[in-house]
């Protein structure tokens, strides 16, 4: 998709109730590639993901961010993608040793879990949905049917340049009964997203749907934005306790840490672990 680097564009059926969004990742997906050496099968389906979760996080209506989280498989024990409300994403996962090419046993006994945040509210929506399904896109489709219980289809695809995906749903004032949400998804049937993807929006939505009318709205920027920073480093260094601080004193110096997201490498000198180790002194105190 050559529009730009990284956009997300929504669209709407004008004649009928339905609406969908396109996205196209490069920078973004190239800032997750540098946090750890993916094999091809585990890097396709972070891809994947990548464009799912920007798809999913611009429905959200507040502050806040959306997480897809895939867990406790043995081939792919964890993927993690986040999406704010201002389409700022990061993302990472996690493997095992003999990772199998099909998605079906790559994320064997693991589940979909798709949590939503307020951050004005602190109210928390999770949903969980099993990986039954024969691919990421078919398994969201299916959490779109059990969890928000509207027809919803994803086409998603990711190589070593770019991320992609469209996604397309049906509206919550739809009426059921013309059978035009049926035909359509079974027009879609078997198409090459990957090729789908190197054409631009206004070409791709005219070869797909000739015969309607759909309104393309403007493109909204996607960008990798990682919340790790000094103060949240020293925050989970003191949950760790005094003990284990001075283990890792004794142990290096300075400390280093490095954010699993987006591999920026943190260096505490050994005056400022004792410092924490102080600060955790002093709060244990205070609640005597």
């Amino acid at each position: 998709m050559k529009d730009s680097a990284d956009t997300l564009r929504r669209f709407v059926f004008e004649k009928q109730e339905i609406r969908g969004s396109i996205v196209r990742l490069q920078d973004t997906w190239q800032h997750l590639l540098t946090a750890d050496e993916y094999p091809p099968q585990v890097q396709a389906m972070l891809g994947e993901a990548l464009a799912a979760t920007a798809l999913l996080g611009r429905n959200l209506k507040f502050e806040g961010r959306l997480t897809l989280q895939i867990q406790g498989g043995e081939h792919l024990r964890l993927m993690v993608l986040q999406c704010d409300h201002q389409l700022r994403m990061r993302g990472l996962a996690r493997f095992g040793d003999a990772v199998p090419e099909a998605f079906t046993e790559l994320v064997d006994g693991g589940a979909l879990c798709i949590t939503v945040e307020s951050g004005r509210e602190a109210e928390r929506y999770q949903s969980i949905v099993p990986l039954s399904e024969i691919d990421l896109a078919e398994s969201l489709a299916l959490y779109y049917r059990q969890s928000v219980q509207l027809p919803t289809v994803f086409m998603l695809a990711a190589d070593g340049e770019q991320a992609t995906g469209m996604m397309l749903q049906a509206m919550p004032e739809r009426k059921p009964g013309s059978g035009y949400w049926k035909r359509m998804v079974e027009g879609l049937q078997g198409l090459d997203v990957a090729r789908m993807s190197q054409v631009q929006d206004e070409v791709l939505l005219t070869a797909l749907f000739p015969d309607e009318d759909i309104r393309l709205f403007e493109p909204e920027s996607v960008e990798f934005h990682c919340e790790c920073s000094d103060e949240r480093i020293e925050n989970m260094l003191k949950m760790l306790g005094t003990a284990e601080l001075t283990d890792l004193i004794s142990d290096q110096d300075p400390v280093e840490i490095r954010c699993e997201f987006c591999n920026k490498l943190y260096s505490l000198p050994a005056e400022r672990i004792f410092a924490l180790i102080a600060e955790i002194g002093g709060a244990a105190k205070s609640l005597h």
